[in-house]
């Protein structure tokens, strides 16, 4: 079962519809567009300016790039840091 409320965008601050699905959030905003995240990875974006930034400018690259909703964990996130 999923369940659809309101909640802030983690990149832009503005209102996005929120579906919690398991273990990760989607999210769908009009400014950023649609995005996964997962439970683990958003405390680490909201501890860390950098990767919020890094994943931010990533998951436009991936909606420019045809995917429909890019999926963003902890993984995602490592990897733009080594970067």
């Amino acid at each position: 079962m999923t369940t659809t409320r309101t909640a802030s965008c983690l990149f832009c601050g503005g209102t996005a519809q929120l579906r919690s699905v398991t273990a990760a959030v989607q999210l769908d905003c009009l400014a950023c567009g649609p995005y996964e995240v997962t439970v683990g990875a958003i405390g680490q974006l909201r501890a860390d300016a950098h990767a919020k930034a890094a994943v931010r400018a990533e998951i436009r690259r991936q909606l420019g790039s045809g995917v429909e909703r890019p999926h963003i964990d902890l993984e995602i996130i490592k990897a733009l840091k080594g970067r």
